[in-house]
């Protein structure tokens, strides 16, 4: 008579059992969904941020290449304008660089 009354009561353990690991498993389950939902938006943020900074990298070099231009047609204009003063100056630094590389 033990055995019977102690079935039931066992069945019933062991339900409860199988519904508390069911509800670990949802549980579970869920916090993945919520945790790779949150990951992919931050994903999405970073990948928005890196692809903003490239633009602006871009546009500084871009930039950048403008202004070097711009130097380089305002030295040009310079010796075409002051040939024999260019080739002066240009002979000057040489030989200051020269002396200092000497040393």
């Amino acid at each position: 008579m033990t055995e019977q009354t102690e079935r039931p009561g066992r069945d019933d353990l062991d339900r409860q059992f199988q519904l508390v690991r069911d509800d670990l498993a949802t549980l579970t389950r869920l916090l993945r969904e919520v945790g790779e939902a949150e990951a992919g938006e931050k994903r999405d943020a970073v990948l928005a941020e890196a692809a903003a900074l490239l633009e602006k990298s871009r546009s500084a070099l871009d930039e950048g290449r403008a202004r070097a231009r711009h130097a380089t047609a305002s030295v040009e204009d310079h010796i075409r304008e002051k040939p024999v003063q260019s080739a002066l100056i240009a002979l000057g630094v040489g030989f200051l660089v020269g002396m200092m590389s000497r040393r």
